[in-house]
């Protein structure tokens, strides 16, 4: 085959798979995955000791190609010292992940969740959708994908210190 013609079929059978991915499922995996993530940052957060009523969660409205517009939650959580760190959906359907919050705090600093397949050891050529994956969150500090930690209590506490300056 011609260098022209793979790329041709290589589209093609992409094409096949965007066509046969359920957009509906997919939206309901992506917003059921945000509440169960904001549910363990609020739940981490009051058993550490911060006031309930200093975390609020809000709609936001989100517009992707596939998805089309939807309203996302997203996490405001004011901190007792002052200033305020906000967990902001971006999109569900990314390069490299099942979908993206940035985090950013008074310091500046952006962190990036990206949700990703779970199993470690899913073949390539696996075709299961990610609506019917289990995803886990890992934490993006810098630039690219690399350096990354898991997302747990410890990767919040991280994260925190991270997008408010505390981090050494």
């Amino acid at each position: 085959m011609t260098d022209l013609k793979s790329f041709v079929q290589s589209q093609l059978a992409q094409q096949a798979v965007v066509e046969r991915v359920d957009w509906f499922k997919r939206k309901e995996k992506w917003l059921l995955e945000l509440k169960n993530l904001f549910e363990m940052i609020k739940t981490s957060l009051v058993d550490a000791g911060l006031n309930a009523a200093q975390i609020v969660e809000l709609e936001q409205r989100l517009q992707e190609e596939t998805l089309g517009v939807y309203k996302a939650p997203k996490l405001t959580v004011k901190l007792p010292a002052g200033g305020t760190v906000e967990f902001r959906p971006v999109a569900s359907v990314i390069l490299g992940g099942y979908g993206r919050v940035d985090v950013g705090g008074p310091a500046k600093y952006r962190v990036r969740l990206i949700a990703e397949d779970a199993s470690e050891d899913r073949a390539e050529d696996d075709s299961t959708p990610a609506y019917e994956r289990e995803w886990k969150w890992s934490v993006y500090p810098g630039v690219g994908m690399s350096a990354s930690f898991p997302f747990d209590e410890q990767g919040l506490a991280r994260i925190l210190a991270i997008v408010t300056g505390a981090a050494k």
